[in-house]
Parts: structure tokens; C-alpha cells; sequence
């Protein structure tokens, strides 16, 4: 039988981080929403939907992200099948050659992710500085 080897707690204190130089430490994070334990709604679809309002074609707004049209789609598509009500509406043909719009719970859903984005950098702010102290 091997010993259970017992590990350290974490530092619970701040006042316990001697062994770390607190000027350079931060606390960071990425922040997503996930549906059914995968990402769904970040900044790379926000920035997507932003662009896709801006310009009115899923295309452009590929182009302006340098990502490929088919990985656009791709978001679009997973945004689309995922929530209750589209979030991008397209329409094809016509004069202009079709286009794109976001819909009005697109752009709520961004107005509570920068919402939410905004609550946690204020977390890891608080973090970072009870970190350092």
C-alpha cells in the first residue's frame, strides 16, 4: 500500500502568497455562455453579430474579422439552432443580392453579455488586487 499523500490547502489569505512577486500576478479569465457543456456565446459571436448589424451581410462581417465565410456560417448556424428565436435572419436574391440583419433578442443577448463581461473583469479587478495586498 502506497501513504495517502496529503497536499497543501490553498492560500485561503492573501496574506499567504509570499512565495509569488504580486506586483506581476493578475487574476484573468475568459468568459462564455455554454449550452449543454459547449460554448455558445462569447466575444467572437458577439463581435460576428456586431459586424453582421454594421454591415448587413454574414460575408462582410467574415471579412472584417479575417475568419472564413464557411466558419461564420458555422457560428451563425450553431446561434440560430441553439436559441429559441433566430439570431441572425437572411434573406437571398433581390437587387442588393439578399442580406443579413440580427434580431431584436441578438441584441439583447450582447447587451447582457457586455453586461456580464463588465461584472466579471470588476471580479477579477477585485481579485487582483486582494492578490497583491
Amino acid at each position: 500500500m502506497s501513504p495517502t499523500r496529503k497536499t497543501a490547502a490553498p492560500p485561503s489569505s492573501p496574506d499567504l502568497w509570499e512565495f509569488l512577486p504580486l506586483t506581476e500576478v493578475a487574476a484573468n479569465g475568459s468568459l462564455w455562455i455554454e449550452h449543454q457543456g459547449q460554448r455558445f456565446f462569447g466575444p467572437g459571436p458577439v463581435q460576428l453579430l456586431e459586424l453582421i448589424d454594421e454591415t448587413g451581410s454574414i460575408n462582410q462581417a467574415a471579412k472584417k474579422m479575417d475568419m472564413s465565410y464557411k466558419k461564420a456560417w458555422g457560428i451563425v448556424n450553431n446561434l440560430n439552432a441553439t436559441a429559441l428565436r433566430p439570431m441572425v435572419i437572411t434573406a437571398t436574391g433581390g437587387q442588393k443580392g439578399g442580406g443579413s440583419t440580427i434580431s431584436a433578442e441578438a441584441k439583447a443577448l450582447i447587451i447582457y453579455y457586455r453586461e456580464l463581461r463588465a461584472r466579471f473583469n470588476q471580479f477579477l479587478e477585485t481579485e487582483t488586487i486582494r492578490i497583491r495586498k
